[in-house]
């Protein structure tokens, strides 16, 4: 049974009065039952529009889009980075608002593994099948997943009709499950997926520009085409903690100190618009051999 996430209150809150986000005891209890929280209004508008300018018009960044076809040839684009910017998309994943309640979910100091904006045009936006993200970062010597967690940044309004993403709650207690390359993707074990399925439900996130879904790395997740006339644009920021370094070097940054920065921060940027040249963007044709690396490691 599928069912919008609001039917699930004790998963989603709110800034205080003065913009603040506490973990309070009961936010961290929801995080470790369901595997997952939402804040709802972490971004203003503005600064929702902040961030939406990194994906439209940051010099760096334009360049360094690329396609990802899902199995029926339905099209994302998607841009790919490691370093914590000190532009509109790193003073959002450095806010104390997010990166401070990611290291009280987490109970350690985080670090940036990663960000990418994931683009669903409209009508075209392909799907990405059920996986986990430790599916993937498994293979990157990762060895604690409850250390890794991704927000989730609805830039726009998402519903179900463009794409909404689909999660398993809970299914985070079920450990690593097996995947396997399925194209550009990896899919997990789908007798599994329907058993969890069946036992613990589905839950699809509607969420509204500028709201943001923080879940487990081994929670079970999808997301289906974007059938209708409007985009579907999301930043997500996965994080690792410094105890969970990876011990080999891979395509992913090794721990780096991750400053946090005041919640204001991103309006203060937004007077200059300043954008950062020193992220370092990832290459899909590095992502294709990430992925062929898996295969071959799957087969063995």
């Amino acid at each position: 049974m599928e069912t919008g996430i609001d039917s699930d209150l004790d998963s989603v809150f709110k800034l205080s009065g003065d913009g603040r986000f506490t973990v309070t005891p009961e936010v961290l209890d929801s995080y470790k039952k369901y595997g997952y929280i939402i804040i709802r209004g972490l971004l203003t508008a503005e600064e929702s529009s902040l961030v939406e300018e990194g994906w439209n018009v940051d010099p760096y960044l334009q360049p360094r889009k690329y396609p990802q076809a899902d199995d029926k040839g339905d099209l994302m684009e998607l841009a790919v980075w490691d370093d914590a910017s000190n532009d509109a998309t790193g003073l959002v994943g450095r806010s104390e608002n997010l990166a401070g309640a990611v290291e009280k979910l987490l109970g350690d100091e985080v670090y940036h593994y990663h960000s990418k904006f994931l683009c669903k045009p409209p009508q075209t936006g392909g799907s990405f099948i059920w996986h986990q993200d430790y599916g993937y970062w498994y293979h990157n010597s990762l060895h604690f997943p409850d250390d890794m967690c991704t927000a989730f940044i609805a830039v726009d309004d998402i519903r179900q009709d463009n794409g909404c993403l689909k999660i398993i709650p809970g299914s985070h207690k079920c450990g690593r499950i097996e995947h396997l390359k399925y194209d550009d993707q990896i899919q997990a074990d789908l007798e599994r997926v329907e058993y969890y399925k069946e036992k613990l439900g589905v839950q699809e996130v509607v969420l509204n520009k500028g709201d943001v879904l923080i879940f487990h790395s081994n929670i079970l997740h999808r997301s289906d085409k974007n059938d209708s006339d409007r985009r579907r644009l999301v930043l997500a920021i996965a994080y690792n903690t410094k105890r969970n370094n990876p011990t080999k070097p891979h395509h992913h940054p090794q721990y780096k100190e991750m400053p946090k920065v005041t919640n204001d921060a991103l309006l203060e940027w937004g007077k200059t618009k300043i954008w950062d040249s020193t992220k370092v963007f990832y290459d899909p044709r590095i992502s294709k051999k990430h992925m062929d690396n898996i295969k071959e490691r799957q087969v063995k």
